[in-house]
């Protein structure tokens, strides 16, 4: 009698199994994925891999309160390790190196409403920006290039839906852009909209840049700023 032989699972398969008991929302640590699917060569890239089927990973670049060593599993995909197959081709892949490049040159900053990475939401302090990286032109074939890349927050990138804000109005738009006080106003509004971004000055880069910080770091820099403004009095 044939015995029956195991079926061997990839390590892609072993990875996600090993996220899908993390749960979404939950956040782990490097050495906690080594140790949960041992025997697993470079396990980080196999988890960076099912970013293609939908799985969502935040690290400390998209998301400032975690440290270099944590991951955030911000939204699970194609179940490969339950036997799904992806319903449809995988989605292009923007490369690691130009999504970098595009968090920086937008000041890891929404390019729509101008929220950094990690700043809560006026209208609702419980919720912080997380920022994510999406094609304007998603085509194929995709460009990869800079000016086809969008720097979004979660809020922005899912339109209206659950952001608690009415759509806003086209009429409503214009008769305040009219209601500015100065010509100067109208002009910077005028080169916001040609740009299609918001323009930060250097103390919102400065600030961008502290919230990026480690928890120890940010107390640190703070406490030094507090004691040059009592300097300063």
């Amino acid at each position: 009698m044939n015995e029956e032989r195991p079926v061997r699972r990839s390590s892609k398969v072993k990875v996600a199994e090993f996220l899908a008991a993390v749960g979404e929302g939950n956040v782990f640590t490097k050495l906690q994925l080594f140790d949960g699917v041992p025997g697993v060569a470079q396990a980080d890239r196999r988890m960076r891999d099912l970013r293609e089927l939908g799985w969502r990973i935040d690290n400390y670049k998209t998301d400032p309160h975690l440290q270099p060593d944590e991951y955030r599993l911000s939204e699970i995909g194609t179940r490969i390790d339950l036997g799904e197959q992806p319903k449809e081709s995988p989605r292009p892949r923007i490369p690691a190196v130009r999504r970098r490049e595009a968090l920086e040159r937008a000041g890891f900053a929404c390019q729509t409403c101008g929220m950094s990475a990690g700043e809560p939401y006026p209208d609702d302090e419980g919720q912080r920006a997380v920022l994510s990286v999406h094609f304007l032109d998603p085509t194929p074939p995709v460009d990869t290039e800079l000016s086809n890349l969008r720097v979004e927050c979660q809020r922005c990138n899912a339109g209206s839906q659950g952001s608690g804000r009415a759509v806003p109005v086209p009429d409503n738009v214009l008769t305040r852009a009219f209601g500015l006080s100065s010509r100067e106003e109208k002009r910077r509004l005028y080169l916001l909209m040609k740009s299609g971004h918001r323009e930060r000055d250097e103390v919102d880069l400065i600030f961008g840049d502290w919230l990026r910080l480690g928890r120890d770091d940010k107390v640190k820099v703070m406490l030094q700023l507090a004691g040059a403004l009592i300097e300063e009095d």
